[in-house]
């Protein structure tokens, strides 16, 4: 049986609404040091990876729920990640980086995410306006909330 998503369908701007939200809520960790017992949870400070990972969650949807929501957030978990990176780099992301480390552009891009939060004397706020500024154009309305992103289109 094939159970209805109670949840709107995953959108990048979901996703980022939620990790900007999260780091609003409980702030900005920076340094090596992330483990820390009776700090962890739902209000210890956290990096913007985790942030967005947490957005992720919050838009993922319910595994019973099976079908095109499924594919709809497979596409906003890709082109989340895609346009938040860009955003952080400032313009698309050239692939020539990613293969020149090694990497896999989701592995590159991540750490682009952790590395951005964790640049010296960053905030929690530089970090949520950061996150809602690469919403905007999800917001708008202009039919990012299908499948695929059109604005992904014009930065490859």
């Amino acid at each position: 049986m094939i159970v209805p998503s109670r949840k709107p369908p995953a959108t990048p701007a979901r996703i980022f609404t939620a990790a900007a939200d999260h780091i609003e809520r409980v702030g900005l960790y920076q340094g090596d040091h992330l483990w820390q017992p009776g700090r962890m949870g739902e209000n210890a400070p956290c990096t913007v990876l985790h942030a967005w990972e947490r957005g992720v969650r919050a838009a993922r949807p319910g595994w019973s729920v099976r079908g095109e929501p499924w594919d709809i957030f497979r596409r906003a978990l890709a082109d989340s990640l895609v346009v938040l990176s860009n955003h952080i780099n400032g313009r698309p992301v050239s692939g020539v980086r990613w293969r020149k480390l090694r990497l896999t552009e989701d592995a590159y891009r991540r750490t682009l995410l952790w590395c951005w939060g964790d640049a010296p004397e960053r905030t929690a706020a530089e970090a949520t306006a950061m996150i809602r500024a690469a919403a905007v154009p999800y917001l708008s309305g202009g039919g990012h909330a299908k499948h695929g992103c059109p604005a992904l289109r014009n930065m490859v």
